[in-house]
């Protein structure tokens, strides 16, 4: 495969355009001015994408890393995570190129043009043998334009296959003509520098920590957000179901109570499992430990739903089992709960929780259930060992397809504008990612995952318009991307376009190559967060594929978080996208977003 030659021209149009984005007018106006007054007429201009120069040098360090990873050997470009201070940001309305007015307004007063520059002076005459462009030796075979740069593995360049002409001469800095102050093309500084292409946030300062658990006596082992018109938070788990009412950013610092500990009538309790029915309900599964009088432990499960902002409860069921998974369906008022005895699993859904105590529709599977999830109003998907089963729900409960498979599935989402089904699991060592479309609804379709150890995956949100494609216009499955992300212990992300299984569109490095536990969108569409306990990663796939912003446990002082705690890893999203949170053990950590 031959290589393209990069020619000046190109590396000069990509620095121009690189210079714009991140904000420096100035400097993308004094390269115009002594290479080419009017770059984006150059025939190649057209095919060059945004963040066009960005993106090429990050695939060269990737490229470098798996180079180094394939000879054992190392990466020749590594610039540690200190960069120094990052420059001034300077407002993109004010970045002035002459007398004080904006760039943008200069190329609107100029309709977008070039001005002509004024009547060129003809060349004074050259002695021979004369010193170069500012006293210095002209060098041999010096190429201003359209000269092919071949780099060597050693990373020298040799300039060859010049196309100008022996004879044109060439203009020194003292006889150049002098140029009118042209406006910077067509790109509009001022929106350009919204989107720094280099700078990434430090998440870190922002972090809050006063809502995490300091009794020994409890222990968090999962947490959630509330509906989008409350900013609750909640987490749960031995002895432990506590709410928070957490500020928004920006929001007025009124009086707020500090966390408090919902009712619910059990002793030494463990909570297993949770869904929000409404702004001021949930269902909750809790599995009591009791010592009876000669010291045999009896453990019972029971289900409750709060009410009342968690000031009252009411008991769903005591039969239920140990219940690992809720899922409440909203458009119908159904729940539905998933529990497991160790070999078989059972399926119970409830038309009217808490006002009865038995199940309106129940079901029995052969192996272990770990995954289920709402597909329609009246209809569910349940996975887990070599399982992967689509119920449907009209005066009775009925398997609508059993799809056949070795696999176990562990975790299935669902996208409802395109209707595909996605899910991760795995067959011995080996992983599979597997797609069901709508195109093909009777087929699993599966493929090996290439990173090892899987851990997560998320659907984007349809509503949000997206480089990659999505636009807030009807869904078209012959034309638009279903974007999927999943992780990977690794370190490893990658984005997917579901609709066209399995095309990768992006693979993304997290942080310090840290360990992902979980992966998210969030829930406007904008943001993806991946997130261990070391470190998390913010990337805006509409802007670049550089991230936004990062944490990093590291740089966490006083001892509000250790990365090394045992204990259950958990991430989640505000319902507004302004913030979201991470828990680790009894830590918990909320981090405000750069918008």
């Amino acid at each position: 495969m031959t290589v393209e030659p990069l020619s000046s021209n190109v590396v000069n149009y990509l620095v121009w355009r690189y210079l714009q984005e991140a904000g420096y007018g100035n400097a993308a106006l004094q390269l115009s001015r002594c290479w080419n007054r009017d770059p984006d007429a150059l025939p190649f201009a057209k095919n060059v994408s945004q963040h066009a120069l960005i993106s090429l040098l990050q695939d060269g360090l990737w490229f470098d890393k798996l180079q180094a990873d394939a000879g054992n050997g190392k990466q020749r470009y590594q610039f540690g995570r200190d960069h120094g201070r990052p420059y001034s940001v300077r407002n993109g309305a004010l970045l002035t190129l002459d007398q004080g007015v904006p760039a943008h307004q200069l190329a609107d007063e100029a309709n977008g043009s070039v001005p002509d520059p004024p009547p060129r002076k003809p060349p004074a005459k050259k002695k021979k043998n004369a010193r170069g462009v500012n006293g210095t030796e002209p060098r041999m075979n010096n190429q201003i334009n359209g000269d092919a740069m071949d780099i060597d593995q050693n990373g020298h360049t040799h300039v060859t296959n010049s196309v100008r002409a022996e004879s044109e001469a060439m203009v020194s800095e003292a006889e150049s003509p002098t140029v009118a102050e042209i406006p910077i093309s067509t790109l509009s500084i001022g929106q350009s520098a919204e989107i720094q292409t280099d700078q990434i946030v430090d998440l870190v300062p922002n972090t809050v920590f006063s809502y995490s658990v300091y009794d020994t006596e409890k222990l968090v082992t999962q947490t959630q957000w509330g509906t989008p018109e409350a900013p609750l938070f909640l987490a749960a788990g031995k002895s432990l179901l506590r709410m928070a009412i957490i500020p928004r950013p920006g929001e007025a610092n009124a009086p707020l109570p500090p966390p408090f500990d919902l009712n619910i009538p059990l002793n030494n309790f463990s909570v297993t499992a949770l869904c929000w029915n409404s702004n001021d309900e949930m269902t909750v599964s809790a599995q009591e430990e009791r010592v009876n009088d000669v010291g045999e432990i009896m453990k019972t499960d029971k289900l409750f739903k709060l009410v009342d902002g968690g000031t009252g409860s009411q008991v769903v069921s005591s039969t239920a089992g140990l219940v690992t998974i809720l899922r409440w369906n909203e458009a119908k008022q159904l729940l539905l709960a998933i529990s497991n005895d160790g070999k078989r699993g059972s399926v119970k859904i409830w038309k009217t929780p808490g006002d009865e105590q038995f199940p309106t529709w129940t079901t029995f599977t052969d192996t272990a259930i770990f995954d289920a999830i709402w597909i329609s109003d009246t209809t569910f998907v349940i996975c887990g060992i070599e399982m992967f089963c689509i119920y449907e729900i009209s005066d009775s409960l009925n398997l609508q397809r059993s799809l056949a498979t070795r696999v176990t599935w562990e975790i299935v989402k669902y996208e409802a504008s395109s209707g595909i089904i996605a899910a991760l699991g795995l067959e011995g060592q080996t992983s599979y990612l597997g797609i069901i479309h709508p195109n093909e609804p009777t087929s699993l379709q599966t493929q090996e995952y290439p990173d090892p150890y899987f851990t997560d995956l998320d659907f984007r949100p349809w509503h949000k318009s997206n480089a990659l494609g999505i636009s807030s216009i009807p869904y078209s499955p012959a034309s638009s991307p279903v974007v999927l992300a999943t992780s990977a212990a690794s370190g490893v992300c990658r984005i997917w376009d579901a609709n066209s299984p399995f095309k990768c569109l992006k693979r993304l490095a997290v942080t310090d190559d840290c360990q992902v536990n979980n992966i998210a969108f969030s829930p406007d569409g904008s943001l993806l967060a991946a997130a261990g306990p070391d470190a998390v990663t913010i990337w805006d796939l509409d802007k670049r594929v550089v991230p936004l912003a990062t944490w990093h446990a590291q740089d966490v002082n006083n001892g509000v978080w250790d990365a090394s705690v045992d204990g259950e890893f958990s991430l989640g999203w505000d319902p507004d996208s302004s913030r979201l949170s991470i828990a680790l053990g009894n830590q918990i950590a909320v981090v405000p977003m750069p918008r």
